[in-house]
């Protein structure tokens, strides 16, 4: 089926991101670029379906249809109680993301489609950010209305490589949660993740990503990593739950490779397995103790 030719076809006039990211999200599930992209008046659109001229290979998405994807039709418009159209393209062809950091972007873009910027729980107290985005936005859709087999190529792409690191990211999940490769170790009355062995390197990126959930979930102040440029040595790295607590320039590791002057990392050669704990006690700000838990 993903080796048929295939048509893409959406309403006219001013383009949305919820057709844009529904067409982009099509396109990766085929895995390659649409023959045509057709914008057409939505009255149009309804006779081309109910007149049985749509082809095999044609998609009809967010043309004031039904939702059948079954008969290839991906709509909402009918339903007010459907999700947007990207969303329901997502759900359909991405489950194994669902709960993801993307699923949850469609999700908003969802919202926003089908409800309104004021859906968002911080629109009223947005001005320039909401400004920036929105025009942000206009540059993509504006391209879609130009030129769709072109901006709907270089979206698709950009989203192919967002899920693709969606993917990695999950496996760094499970990884991460093997008693194996990590723990979180008790810092006085704060905690601290503590990197057991040195992580697959194909993991590295998503890994960086993936930790930070369990430094949010834990409260953690600091990651006890490895050096991803030398084998041989170790990180430190303070996280946002720790930047009033720690500051690195402050210890005196036996081997220093980098301090950064900000004090939120440093990268050390190990003159023992337990050596990182002592910089840290080295490094708390003086106020605090490893008991200052406020």
């Amino acid at each position: 089926m993903r080796d048929q030719s295939f048509r893409i076809i959406t309403h006219n006039g001013k383009a949305h991101m919820d057709e844009l990211v529904a067409a982009a999200l099509l396109c990766i599930t085929r895995d390659k670029q649409p023959d045509e992209v057709i914008r057409m008046d939505s009255r149009e659109a309804e006779s081309f379906v109910k007149d049985s001229r749509m082809e095999p290979g044609d998609w009809v998405l967010d043309c004031g249809m039904v939702y059948d994807p079954e008969r290839q039709l991906f709509d909402h418009h009918q339903d007010g109680n459907l999700d947007s159209t990207a969303l329901l393209m997502f759900d359909e062809f991405f489950p194994e993301l669902q709960e993801s950091r993307f699923h949850e972007s469609i999700r908003l873009l969802s919202r926003v489609d089908t409800k309104g910027l004021q859906s968002l729980n911080d629109f009223k107290d947005l001005d320039e950010s909401k400004s920036y985005w929105s025009f942000s936005q206009k540059l993509l859709t504006k391209g879609f209305e130009l030129d769709p087999v072109d901006a709907l190529r270089m979206v698709s792409e950009v989203i192919k490589d967002s899920l693709q690191f969606e993917h990695m990211r999950n496996k760094a999940l499970v990884w991460l949660e093997s008693p194996e490769h990590t723990e979180i170790v008790e810092f006085g009355t704060y905690k601290v993740l503590n990197y057991l062995v040195l992580p697959p390197e194909e993991l590295t990126s998503a890994l960086r990503s993936a930790d930070k959930e369990m430094v949010d979930e834990h409260e953690i102040i600091a990651v006890a990593s490895f050096d991803d440029h030398n084998v041989k040595g170790k990180a430190l790295f303070r996280t946002s739950h720790g930047q009033d607590l720690l500051d690195f320039t402050r210890c005196h590791p036996s081997q220093t490779v980098f301090c950064h002057p900000g004090g939120f990392l440093l990268k050390f050669i190990s003159a023992s397995d337990g050596e990182w704990m002592s910089l840290l006690e080295e490094s708390l700000i003086p106020h605090y103790s490893i008991s200052d838990k406020e």
